[in-house]
């Protein structure tokens, strides 16, 4: 056999035993109490809590391992968001990916959750005051 030969098939080799570079798309939406932005100010909001989100993932996240698109929220100018969603790509290890951007989420959402005072079970109007999210397929 040829030293070529050889070289080939130890590259095939490596390419097939190598972890493989997947790429995964994500929703990630927010929800929370919303309200009037008169009445109820202080309130957490879904559209605060995804940008913090964001902002953690840039300071925790490679710029290259990752792409977001398609922020969206609220329904009006003049109330505080009771939800927010955004879109992401994550590029090269899937797993490591989600673990990464299950963090900086979590992280966003305490932020906000932190910021405005609220605590796990703390009620507003009657429905959960914190914000709550969920990253889908």
């Amino acid at each position: 056999m040829s030293k070529r030969w050889i070289a080939a098939g130890a590259m095939l080799a490596s390419l097939l035993t190598a972890p493989l570079a997947l790429a995964e798309s994500v929703t990630v939406s927010f929800q929370g109490p919303g309200g009037h932005s008169n009445g109820n100010y202080g309130r957490t909001s879904a559209v605060h809590a995804a940008a913090r989100a964001i902002t953690k993932m840039a300071e925790t996240m490679d710029a290259a391992s990752y792409t977001v698109s398609g922020f969206g929220g609220g329904n009006s100018v003049n109330s505080i968001a009771s939800d927010a969603v955004f879109k992401v790509d994550l590029k090269g290890d899937a797993v490591a990916g989600r673990q990464a951007l299950t963090a900086a989420v979590a992280a966003g959402v305490q932020a906000e959750n932190d910021f405005r005072g609220v605590k796990p079970g703390d009620l507003t109007g009657g429905v959960p005051a914190a914000i709550s999210y969920v990253i889908s397929p």
